[in-house]
């Protein structure tokens, strides 16, 4: 009798240690159920927070080529502006020259006009007259020459500025990369 009593006792240990083993069993597998679950959500996450930063990247990318271009159409027209400037730089004296010659070439006729003779001062008028219309054709000719001058100067400085301001918000942006890599 006590060996049946121990027996029960001994069945009745292994069924409550098998009952607790099994339940240890259960949790350990319903743990590792909800593991691959919580992987996968893991998974996800760093899948889209990949996407943005590649979005970023890309909307990064695109401002910098639209600052370049800027940069680089600006430099253009600065460049444009400069040979414009240089050209007229170049006609304004040319223009002065040849307003000093007809300034030398006037007296030369006006001194003429006065010594010369009756016959020959009509003459000597005219040429005077002729050279007067020339001289002022030339100097029209030089302040439209100085005023478009000084309209591309000013141009030039606004063209300049512009891409200074470019240039710094290229910086600026370059700058604010930086610790992204």
């Amino acid at each position: 009798m006590l060996n049946t009593l121990f027996s029960k006792l001994m069945t009745t240990r292994v069924a409550v240690m098998l009952g607790l083993g099994g339940l240890a069993l259960a949790g350990v597998a319903s743990g590792q159920a909800n593991r691959p679950d919580a992987t996968l959500d893991e998974l996800v996450i760093e899948v889209q927070a990949l996407r943005a930063e590649m979005n970023q990247a890309a909307a990064a990318s695109i401002r910098a080529q639209l600052l370049v271009g800027r940069l680089q159409m600006e430099d253009q027209r600065i460049s444009g502006v400069i040979r414009e400037l240089e050209s007229v730089q170049a006609d304004l004296a040319a223009s002065a020259q040849t307003r000093a010659d007809a300034a030398a070439r006037l007296k030369a006729l006006e001194e003429n006009a006065l010594g010369a003779t009756n016959d020959v001062r009509e003459d000597a008028e005219k040429q005077l007259a002729a050279g007067k219309a020339a001289a002022q054709q030339v100097d029209r000719r030089l302040q439209s020459l100085k005023r478009r001058e000084s309209v591309l100067a000013k141009e030039l400085q606004e063209d300049q500025t512009r891409w200074q301001d470019i240039n710094a918000r290229l910086e600026n942006f370059e700058h604010s990369i930086q610790p992204a890599r």
